[in-house]
């Protein structure tokens, strides 16, 4: 009798030192990440704007970035001038001369301008992110965010009035997966923003790209991956506001709150499978970005 005390006694210290860690683990999180993750997934025109970044991207056609696309300007006109030599030789076909220059002209001024062009495309997605997220508000009566969904579930889980929550129990599992998950949603949301960041830097290339026919391929493929990274939140906003439509009370709901954390760390694979551009969605093996195809 006294052996199976001790070993209940154990066991019972054991499960007790598991949740009092697991509880500081959840507390820990629940304090910083969640409005962490509210900047990080729905990125506005500031990401773009900060100085450095400027900098880096060029304030004049003679600074950054923009300089090195404008010295290879002269590059792309002499491989066409060879490839239209050779064109007369081979017979091959090649675009007119014409439509050339007037591309060029047309491209070369846009490729001036791509950071105004990124921010304002870049502003549009974050306005229609955000009114879907403001009709969710207005539709539930309540802001329709990270920080908030998160109030959500953890007062569906922590109704007992002790903060320590018993990790074995179906709502321990439940708040072990939703910190788990939103855990990996900061690191593959990081992972985006900084992506974002930089086809930001690679946009004036790809319009470079785009003058002549041979290389559009490579600028349609820089352009497809910033579009998709920066959709994703449109698609974000959807899935955040479908979770504050849900009703709570039962535990069907508590997985369905699984389901919907599931799905915002799938929204990235999502938009891949759909348009293509890259993937950053975190796997076992911490990001592999996979080039998609250019379908």
């Amino acid at each position: 009798g006294q052996m199976e005390n001790t070993i209940g006694n154990l066991t019972s210290s054991i499960i007790e030192s598991i949740n009092n860690i697991f509880s500081n683990l959840f507390s820990s999180v629940d304090n910083g990440i969640y409005e962490l993750l509210d900047e990080i997934v729905f990125v506005g025109p500031n990401i773009v704007e900060k100085n450095n970044f400027v900098k880096l991207f060029g304030k004049n056609p003679n600074s950054g970035i923009l300089l090195v696309c404008n010295s290879l300007i002269l590059g792309i006109f002499i491989f066409y001038l060879i490839s239209l030599l050779f064109s007369h030789i081979t017979y091959s076909k090649i675009q007119p001369p014409l439509a050339f220059i007037f591309k060029a002209i047309i491209l070369i001024i846009v490729m001036n301008n791509s950071l105004w062009i990124c921010k304002q495309i870049i502003n549009i997605v974050y306005l229609v992110s955000g009114s879907i997220c403001e009709i969710g508000e207005g539709l539930f009566g309540e802001e329709i965010s990270f920080v908030n969904f998160m109030t959500k579930i953890n007062d569906k889980i922590y109704t007992s009035k002790s903060s320590v929550l018993d990790v074995t129990s179906f709502d321990g599992i439940i708040k072990t997966f939703t910190t788990f998950g939103f855990m990996n949603l900061i690191f593959s949301y990081s992972l985006r923003y900084i992506m974002i960041q930089v086809f930001t830097l690679l946009f004036p290339f790809a319009v470079l790209l785009g003058i002549y026919d041979k290389t559009t391929w490579i600028s349609k493929a820089i352009i497809k991956a910033l579009m998709t990274l920066l959709l994703e939140q449109v698609l974000v906003s959807l899935i955040l506001v479908l979770s504050f439509s849900l009703s709570l009370s039962s535990d069907l709901s508590k997985v369905l709150y699984i389901g919907i954390i599931y799905s915002l760390m799938k929204a990235n694979t999502y938009m891949y499978m759909i348009f293509g551009g890259i993937s950053t969605s975190i796997s076992s093996n911490i990001g592999t970005i996979s080039k998609g195809g250019n379908k």
